[in-house]
């Protein structure tokens, strides 16, 4: 499994040592040192965050107000009986076998701990290698259903060109430009517009980013500002789940999207090439994203009948099938998307396996963020 590790010790031969063994046990992993909070401060900045950052209780000390929300922390702890300020942050032992530190270190990375937020926030992303295969309809109905079970959900739409306006209304010609830009120049003011947008009123009953009039933002969008828009989100704690709706590709913000989702719902058509650039792209990213392919949802759209072509998903990963609407062959209105029971019903099932316990107390749905994950492909 392929992961990128942040080391930082404040004695310069261990930290040294343990990176070296690291890099020549676990040949997939990408492992950077630290002994020095400047240098370490700069590198958790980098793009995209690491997938564990193990670090010495003194230098989190100094560093913890700049690390980004969604960074996983481990400490390394001098003794393992040792205490730490922060009792919610999982530990190891410094002083141990390398063998031992390194098989703990996988273990957890391996068990299904996700990158997330603090207040447990999760990135679910609908994707896809090809256009045209059903993402926005299933990133809407899995929001408006998410809604349903009582899960708070915000709607993010991340292509250049989307007519969610014929669903949402008019808004701004372009949100995502004036969020972005006022989170930067002024983080209490975006932290409000963000209110707004979780509060406002919908069709699927959850907050939304308005469909850009120019599509020129979305095409610069980068890895970066990509991260300090969902970090914003995550850090607001109104909502449980970002169904994150983007456009197929493979950019570096592409990966780095999926590296920072807890869940990833991968569509494809019964059609020859849908299904083998998602092979091909599998391929090209396995090992390359941390819990991936572990983390993705494989699903089939517009399915009839037995599927015409064999989709040939990771071992121990399984392909969901979603129903050909054949009244959706000529949309008038996408409040039409939303109002068919035998999609509707498909979702339901999805989210009974990503969502398989429930709050007895409230009957809703429980969403698994990060260890709590109950259901693995």
């Amino acid at each position: 499994m392929g992961a990128r590790i942040a080391l930082a010790a404040p004695q310069p031969g261990y930290a040294v040592k343990l990176a070296r063994y690291l890099k020549e046990t676990e040949r997939e992993w990408e492992v950077a040192a630290f002994t020095q909070e400047m240098a370490l401060a700069r590198y958790v900045q980098d793009v995209p965050p690491a997938d564990m950052l193990l670090i010495h209780p003194d230098l989190y000390a100094q560093v913890k107000e700049r690390l980004p929300t969604s960074m996983y922390v481990v400490l390394l702890l001098e003794e393992e009986t040792a205490g730490s300020d922060d009792q919610t942050l999982p530990s190891v032992a410094q002083f141990q076998p390398m063998s031992r530190l390194a098989a703990t270190l996988r273990a957890l990375l391996e068990g299904g701990v996700r990158r997330q937020s603090r207040d447990g926030t999760a990135v679910w992303t609908v994707f896809s290698a090809s256009g045209g295969v059903g993402k926005t309809t299933l990133a809407l109905n899995l929001a408006r259903q998410l809604n349903e079970r009582g899960v708070r959900a915000f709607y993010l739409n991340l292509e250049p060109l989307n007519v969610t306006d014929q669903l949402f209304g008019r808004g701004e010609p372009d949100r995502l430009t004036s969020v972005l830009y006022t989170l930067q120049a002024h983080p209490e003011e975006g932290g409000r517009m963000l209110q707004q947008l979780a509060e406002r009123s919908s069709p699927i009953g959850t907050g939304y980013m308005d469909a850009p009039e120019h599509p020129a933002e979305r095409l610069a969008l980068t890895a970066e500002r990509l991260r300090m828009l969902l970090d914003a989100l995550r850090g607001s704690a109104r909502f449980d789940v970002i169904v994150v709706d983007p456009d197929s590709g493979c950019g570096e913000w592409h990966r780095a999207l999926l590296e920072w989702s807890e869940e990833v719902l991968w569509l494809a058509l019964d059609d020859v090439q849908s299904v083998r650039k998602a092979e091909r792209l599998v391929k090209e990213w396995q090992g390359k994203v941390a819990g991936f392919p572990g983390k993705c949802t494989f699903a089939l759209n517009r399915q009839e009948g037995a599927p015409g072509n064999d989709w040939r998903t990771p071992p121990g990963t399984t392909l969901h099938p979603l129903p050909e609407i054949p009244q959706w062959n000529r949309l008038s209105t996408m409040q039409t998307l939303l109002h068919s029971s035998a999609y509707s019903g498909a979702v339901d099932r999805l989210l009974d396996r990503l969502c398989p316990s429930r709050d007895d107390s409230a009957g809703h749905e429980k969403v698994p963020t990060g260890a709590d994950r109950s259901w693995q492909p």
